[in-house]
């Protein structure tokens, strides 16, 4: 079983999450839209394909942990047998069952 991580979302902020011109909002639309667990790369490619822009592993997994500080519950878990211990993430909806509302 994987990770979940909920935190309470940040308060006062008034940015708009699925703005897909800022690195948050593509990494939210990604995960939003997303109909099956996604490892960082995977996330990359799909934000290449959809929006034109790359964004590194890093600012990825980074975007990832502010998306939980709004609120946004992010499932991770770790893929068995591989030595480099990558995870997969997932964004839960209301039902826990992923995917867009």
């Amino acid at each position: 079983m994987g990770t979940v991580t909920k935190m309470a979302p940040r308060q006062g902020r008034g940015r708009r999450l699925d703005n897909p011109n800022s690195q948050l909002g593509r990494v939210y639309l990604v995960l939003r839209d997303a109909t099956r667990w996604l490892q960082l790369h995977e996330i990359d490619n799909a934000i290449v394909e959809r929006f034109g822009r790359h964004d590194c592993h890093a600012a990825i997994s980074a975007r990832i942990r502010e998306l939980r500080g709004y609120g946004q519950t992010i499932a991770s878990r770790e893929l068995p047998g591989h030595g480099a211990r990558p995870h997969e993430y997932r964004m839960l909806g209301d039902w826990g069952n992923g995917g867009a509302a």
